[in-house]
C-alpha cells in the first residue's frame, strides 16, 4: 500500500509527525534537503532544522517509499480532516483540468477516486494514456541527418573521416545521409520519460503498461534533459498530438532527482504555483462563461511602462481584461494569498496603473473566499492638479472573494454543476461589473 502524508500550502512537516500510521522521518528530510541544494528547490518549499515548511506550490512530492501531496491551503484552517483533504484534492485536480494544465477527461473516475492512487499515480495515468493514443495513431517519423559506415555509397562521402577508418576496408564508406525513422526530439523524450516511470510507482497495472509500451516505442540514445531541450521542441500538423504527452514528460524528466547509490530513493517533485494556476483557473472561467454575455476577456500582452535613455526597459501586464461593447475596460488582478484586511496599498497602487493604462472604468482584485475578510469596494480619488471630475466618473476599484465548489462543506457532489464544472461564483459578479441590464458574451 502507498505511503500517502497530506498537508497544506504554507504549513510545516516535521520529523515525527504521522498520518494514519505513515511517519515522516529523518531519511526523508534528507531528502528533501539535498533535493532543495541540487534542483534549486528553495521556491518549493523551506528546510527547518526539525521539518520542512512549503510554500505557494502545490502538488506532489515523493520522496522514496513516502509521497506527500501538498494541497490549497482551505480558508484560515491549518488542520484538515481526512474527509476535508480528500475533497481539496479533488478540487484541485478539476481546477488543473480546467485551466488548461492537465487535461483529465481520459481517466476514469474509478481511477480518479481510487484512495490508495496519489496525485503522482494519477499524473502518470495520465502520461500513458497520451502515449497509448499516439500509439494508435502511429509514431510520427521525421528525416535525420546521420553519420557512419555503410556498405554501399549513400549521401555525401566524408573524405577526411572516410580516408582515415577505410583504408583497409576498401568495401566500406564513411557518408553523411538523411535516414527517416522515428528518432526525433519528440519520441526521444517521451520514451526516456516512459523508462523513468517504473522507477516512480508501486502500481503493477501502471509498470505492465509502460512494459507494453517500451516494447512499442522506438529505441533511441538516452539525452541530457534540461529545460532548453524542451524550449528546442517545435510543433506542426503532425506531431501537435504529441503536446499533451510533452508536457507530462517535461514535468518527470526536469523534476526527477534520481538515486545514485541504487536503489528506491529516487525524489519527484511535481508542484504548480499556486498564484499562477489560480490566475489561469480564472482566466479560463471567465472564457467559458458566454451563453448570455457580449465581450471579450483576454490576458493582455505585455506593454512598456518605462524606458531608460541607455535602452532599458520595465513592463507591465495585468492577468486579465475585460473589454464590453461600447463601455470601458475592466481589469483584474488574481491574488491566491488572502488580504488580512483591506487590500495592501502595493495592490491597490498597482491596479491604480493598470486601469489608466488601460482606460478602465472598473478595476478588480480576485481573491479565493474566506468567511474571515470582507469585501470592500472604493473608487480612486482624482489627483488635485487634475481638474474636478464627477464621482460617478471615478474609478471603481473592488475586492471580490470568489468561491469554487461548495465550500468546506463535505460531500464533493455538490462542488460541481451540471455540466461537471466546478461552481464558481464569478458568473454573478459579471452583472454587478458591467450593470444589471447588460448581456455580455465571453470569447
Amino acid at each position: 500500500m502507498a505511503k500517502i502524508m497530506r498537508v497544506l500550502e504554507h504549513s510545516t512537516l516535521s520529523i515525527g509527525d504521522e498520518q494514519s500510521g505513515v511517519k515522516f522521518e529523518v531519511k526523508h528530510w534528507h531528502q528533501l534537503f539535498r533535493y532543495r541544494d541540487e534542483k534549486s528547490a528553495n521556491r518549493f518549499y523551506d528546510m527547518r532544522h526539525d521539518g520542512v515548511r512549503f510554500r505557494s506550490y502545490v502538488g506532489v512530492i515523493q520522496t522514496g517509499d513516502l509521497t506527500i501531496e501538498i494541497l490549497p491551503k482551505v480558508d484560515d484552517v491549518n488542520v484538515a480532516s481526512d474527509q476535508t483533504m480528500a475533497k481539496w484534492r479533488d478540487i484541485l485536480l478539476r481546477m488543473l483540468h480546467e485551466s488548461g494544465t492537465l487535461n483529465l477527461d481520459s481517466l476514469t473516475n474509478a481511477f480518479l477516486h481510487e484512495k490508495e492512487n496519489s496525485l503522482l499515480d494519477i499524473y502518470l495515468e495520465l502520461f500513458l494514456n497520451e502515449v497509448e493514443k499516439l500509439l494508435h495513431r502511429g509514431l510520427v517519423k521525421r528525416y535525420r541527418h546521420t553519420e557512419g559506415q555503410q556498405s554501399a555509397l549513400r549521401g555525401a562521402i566524408q573524405f577526411s573521416k572516410h580516408i582515415s577508418q577505410n583504408l583497409t576496408h576498401q568495401e566500406r564508406f564513411y557518408t553523411r545521409h538523411q535516414t527517416y525513422d522515428q528518432q526525433h526530439l519528440h519520441n526521444q523524450l517521451i520514451r526516456q520519460a516512459l523508462l523513468l516511470l517504473p522507477r516512480l510507482t508501486n502500481s503493477f497495472t501502471l509498470r505492465g503498461r509502460t512494459a507494453r509500451a517500451l516494447l512499442q516505442w522506438a529505441e533511441a540514445p538516452v539525452l541530457k534533459v534540461t529545460a532548453a531541450t524542451f524550449a528546442r521542441l517545435s510543433y506542426d500538423r503532425k506531431t501537435e498530438a504529441y503536446r499533451p504527452a510533452i508536457v507530462i514528460a517535461r514535468l518527470l524528466l526536469l523534476h526527477h532527482r534520481p538515486d545514485i547509490r541504487g536503489g528506491n530513493n529516487d525524489l519527484i517533485a511535481l508542484l504548480f504555483n499556486m498564484n499562477q494556476l489560480w490566475e489561469k483557473y480564472l482566466l479560463r472561467t471567465l472564457r467559458r462563461l458566454s451563453s448570455s454575455y457580449d465581450c471579450t476577456v483576454v490576458k493582455p500582452s505585455y506593454s512598456t511602462l518605462w524606458k531608460a535613455e541607455n535602452g532599458t526597459i520595465s513592463k507591465m501586464q495585468p492577468d486579465i481584461l475585460i473589454t464590453a461593447p461600447g463601455k470601458r475596460n475592466i481589469v483584474l488582478d488574481a491574488k491566491w494569498k488572502r488580504p488580512k484586511g483591506l487590500p495592501s496599498e502595493v495592490d491597490l497602487r498597482q491596479l491604480y496603473t493598470y486601469a489608466h493604462y488601460y482606460d478602465a472604468t472598473h478595476a478588480v482584485l480576485l481573491y479565493p473566499h474566506t468567511d474571515y475578510v470582507s469585501a470592500v469596494s472604493g473608487k480612486f480619488q482624482q489627483p488635485e492638479h487634475l481638474p474636478a471630475c464627477k464621482p460617478d466618473d471615478l474609478i471603481v476599484c473592488s475586492t471580490v472573494f470568489v468561491q469554487i465548489g461548495k465550500g468546506n462543506s463535505l460531500g464533493t457532489d455538490g462542488d460541481y454543476d451540471s455540466l461537471g464544472y466546478l461552481h464558481c461564483t464569478l458568473e454573478s459578479e459579471f452583472k454587478n461589473w458591467l450593470g444589471s441590464g447588460s448581456t455580455i458574451s465571453i470569447l
